[in-house]
C-alpha cells in the first residue's frame, strides 16, 4: 500500500518530534516492528498492552507518535480504540486489516492522525511515520471526510436496525435468536413446545418488523449487528459502541 492510502487528521505543522510507541495486543508484533524502526534509525519502543495504553493516556504528548495495531473487528472495539484515541494525546497512526472504508472514518472521527493497511511494507509504515511526524495531511480534505461520513452513515443504519430489533417481542427475539444459531422451524416448534403456525407467524412478524424480505435476511441483521444468537439486544447503543464493522467498502455496514 502506498502513502497516498494514509490519511492525516489535524496535525499541526512543526510539531516536535517525540518518542514512538509501538501498542498491538500481540507483544511479538510490537517487538518486531519496534526492532525494524530501529534498524532504519528511528527511536521506536514496543509495549505490553495494558501498560502501554495506560503510558498513553497518562504519560504521552502531542510530540509523541503512538503506532496502534487493531483489528476493529467490532462496534465494541472500535468504541474502545476512540476511546484509548480521544483520552490520549499522543498521535496515533493506526494499522488494521479492515479495508478503507467505515472503520477507517470510525478512526479519523477520533482523532488518529492517520489510518493504513497492516500489510503495508515497512517502507510505507516509515513513510507514514514521517509524514506523521511533520504533520503533512496524505490526503486531501476531501477523502478524509468521505470516509468521515461513512462512518456516520454505518453508524446510522446500525442504530435504526437496533431500533427495530427493540421493537420484537421477547418471544419474537427468541425465535430471531435461534434462527441465527442455525436452528431450522421444525427445530424451534419442538424446542418451544408450540404450534408450527405459530413459530411462522412469529416469523412474519419478525420480518414485517426489521423490514427484510425473507428469513435469511432476517438472520442476517443479528449477524450484521453482532448480538448473541440466544440474546437479541433490545436497545441501540452508544453512537460508539457494539456491531461488528462492514467487511469491505462497499457496504457502509467489519
Amino acid at each position: 500500500m502506498s502513502t497516498s492510502q494514509l490519511e492525516a487528521n489535524h496535525v499541526v505543522v512543526g510539531t516536535p518530534v517525540g518518542s514512538v510507541l509501538i501498542l498491538s495486543k500481540l507483544l511479538l508484533i510490537s517487538q518486531a516492528v519496534g526492532a525494524a524502526l530501529r534498524g532504519r534509525g528511528i527511536d521506536a519502543e514496543a509495549a505490553s498492552w495494558a501498560p502501554g495504553v495506560q503510558r498513553a493516556v497518562h504519560e504521552l504528548t502531542e510530540s509523541d507518535i503512538v503506532i496502534l495495531f487493531d483489528d476493529l473487528e467490532g462496534r465494541d472495539a472500535v468504541m474502545a480504540t476512540q476511546s484509548l484515541v480521544t483520552q490520549s494525546s499522543a498521535r496515533f497512526l493506526v494499522l488494521t486489516h479492515r479495508p478503507e472504508g467505515a472503520a477507517w472514518g470510525a478512526m479519523l472521527a477520533s482523532g488518529a492522525a492517520a489510518v493504513m493497511n497492516n500489510e503495508s511494507s515497512l517502507a510505507e509504515v516509515v513513510s507514514a511515520l514521517m509524514l506523521v511526524r511533520s504533520g503533512s495531511s496524505p490526503f486531501t480534505e476531501v477523502r478524509r471526510s468521505r470516509l468521515v461520513r461513512e462512518w456516520f452513515r454505518w453508524l446510522a443504519e446500525d442504530d435504526a436496525l437496533r431500533e427495530r430489533i427493540a421493537d420484537l417481542s421477547p418471544r419474537e427475539r427468541e425465535v430471531l435468536g435461534l434462527l441465527a444459531a442455525g436452528s431450522r422451524v421444525g427445530d424451534i416448534v419442538e424446542g418451544l413446545g408450540v404450534a408450527e403456525t405459530t413459530v411462522r407467524s412469529h416469523i412474519r412478524s419478525i420480518r414485517r418488523k426489521l423490514d427484510v424480505g425473507s428469513q435469511l435476511a432476517a438472520v442476517a441483521v443479528v449477524h450484521r449487528l453482532g448480538l448473541p444468537d440466544t440474546e437479541v439486544a433490545p436497545e441501540p447503543r452508544d453512537r460508539r459502541g457494539g456491531a461488528p464493522l462492514p467487511p469491505s467498502p462497499r457496504r457502509p455496514e467489519a
